[in-house]
């Protein structure tokens, strides 16, 4: 056709967290608390998981297989919805809105 001409496009993969981004996509899901960020944020360092390199985090090899182990084996529970879900019950077992029984 005239005036038609191929064009490639690329797609850019997201922003690698960094710590303010990765704590705000946790509040945003529901999961953890302020008072777990930073030893989540520490805890994944630790275990090297991840490493961090000019402020962003980066999977190790370690982390990378982990996740992948969990998620075949364990997938409800690293699904964020179920997380973000026992959460919230957490908070109404705190607040004497639920019992604990039924959701254990």
């Amino acid at each position: 056709y005239w005036g038609t001409f191929p064009e490639q496009h690329f797609t850019q993969p997201p922003p690698r967290y960094t710590e303010a981004t990765l704590i705000k996509a946790l509040e945003q899901r529901g999961i953890g608390r302020p008072s777990t960020y930073a030893p989540i944020l520490s805890i994944i360092q630790e275990r090297d998981y991840v490493y961090k390199a000019d402020g962003k985090f980066y999977p190790h090899e370690l982390g990378l297989i982990v996740n992948s182990i969990l998620k075949q084996h364990f997938p409800k529970i690293v699904d964020l919805g179920f997380t973000a879900q026992m959460e919230e019950q957490l908070d109404e077992i705190a607040q004497g809105k639920q019992e604990w029984i039924p959701v254990l």
